[in-house]
């Protein structure tokens, strides 16, 4: 299964410079509010489909564009009371995205513990010879990382010789 928390900083990002370019579009050069919500929306959904870290790097993104290109001009920072409120709107959408994120991939976790794993019970044989090793378990963080992780549900029970 892939795992969106690998590639949530990219996501946040590329989204952050689509959802400006609309706000922009949208006439965010003079209602700087069109900028400020679609960017809190960006936040808040990177913090549902990704990792805390990626959501908050994004915020910080957010706001840099935000005070950047639409507060300010040609990217130049403004520390403004717009800039503090636009800090707080991203703060906030970071954590409700997190704890929102949290809830469904504890909803997710929950659900799919009542059933087995799909390779329970299945047996290995190994290759002709006695030296060759029997089948070696997919573990890891992201797709291709296929090491052993502690606590993993492969055991020798799965990989009888």
């Amino acid at each position: 299964m892939r795992k969106p928390e690998c590639f949530g900083f990219p996501f946040g990002c590329a989204s952050v410079v689509v959802a400006a370019s609309v706000a922009g579009l949208l006439g965010s050069a003079r209602h700087h509010v069109f900028s400020l919500l679609a960017l809190g929306l960006v936040v808040l959904v990177t913090g549902v489909a990704t990792s805390l870290t990626a959501t908050a790097g994004t915020a910080v993104i957010a706001w840099g564009v935000h005070s950047g290109f639409t507060a300010g001009t040609l990217g130049e920072l403004q520390f403004t009371a717009e800039t503090g409120l636009a800090a707080a709107v991203f703060a906030s959408a970071t954590a409700l995205g997190a704890l929102a994120g949290t809830a469904r991939r504890f909803v997710r976790d929950d659900a799919g513990s009542e059933s087995p794993h799909p390779l329970e019970g299945a047996t290995r044989t190994r290759l002709s010879g006695p030296d060759t090793p029997a089948h070696t378990p997919p573990v890891g963080e992201c797709d291709g990382d296929h090491r052993s992780r502690e606590g993993s549900s492969w055991s020798a029970r799965t990989q009888v010789a």
